[in-house]
């Protein structure tokens, strides 16, 4: 009876993309970025599908701790009491490599580009290098982790 008691108070939560699978853990809730805005999700969240976009995936653990995720694009479901993620990337903080992120960015916004397309393709990758920075800066909070 307890077990069931406590599991009505968390959620498992996996993050998967095609090369692996980044989070799998039980969480005391998330938000996560939508395609439209963010998506709080807590235990006893009705079953549905999200359609996600390019952002922080925020996690709180049973034990109050937080961790974040830099997620870029890709699909939610939650089914009872488990949340799937199913995302093209994903990136923890501690595996980003700042000085590698900060030329990236660099070489991004130092690009003068005159066809359409290619600026809103730059402009794509960009928002994706500020959410993986922010993600990094993050992680330097004390209780982050």
């Amino acid at each position: 009876m307890a077990d069931a008691a406590h599991a009505k108070h968390k959620l498992h939560l996996t993050v998967i993309t095609p090369a692996r699978t980044v989070f799998s853990e039980d969480t005391a809730g998330l938000v996560v970025p939508a395609f439209d805005g963010e998506l709080g999700v807590l235990p006893g969240h009705a079953a549905f599908m999200s359609l996600l976009g390019t952002g922080e995936l925020r996690i709180s653990r049973p034990d109050g701790t937080k961790k974040s995720l830099a997620v870029r694009g890709g699909f939610l479901q939650v089914s009872g009491s488990t949340v799937t993620v199913l995302t093209p990337e994903s990136v923890a903080a501690e595996d980003i490599n700042a000085a590698k992120l900060d030329q990236e960015i660099e070489k991004l916004k130092a690009e003068h580009l005159t066809n359409l397309e290619a600026r809103e393709a730059r402009e794509v990758k960009l928002n994706w290098a500020l959410i993986r920075r922010r993600i990094l800066e993050g992680r330097k909070g004390v209780s982050r982790n």
